[in-house]
């Protein structure tokens, strides 16, 4: 059997709470590999957790714009772009 390599993120939702975002139920993963693979690697590898290159996959993704959330948000898939890709930590 193979196994397709994937780019998986993390979406993390929030609310403010006396000015701090805070994480509430609702966390899900969602498949970026397509747009990862579109923007290519270089770009790619220049996404960080949790900046505006992870929101804009959040954004760009059905999930994100099904979602109706419109509160804060964190997206985590660092880690996830760098094992695609080989890298190792």
């Amino acid at each position: 059997m193979t196994t397709e390599k994937r780019v998986i993120a993390r979406f993390r939702p929030q609310v403010w709470i006396n000015d701090n975002a805070v994480d509430i139920d609702g966390q899900l993963e969602f498949d970026v590999t397509k747009q990862i693979e579109k923007m290519g690697r270089e770009k790619a590898l220049e996404i960080e957790d949790c900046d505006y290159g992870a929101d804009e996959l959040w954004h760009n993704s059905p999930e994100g714009k099904e979602s109706g959330h419109e509160g804060p948000f964190e997206v985590e898939v660092a880690e996830s772009i760098r094992r695609y890709y080989g890298i190792e930590d």
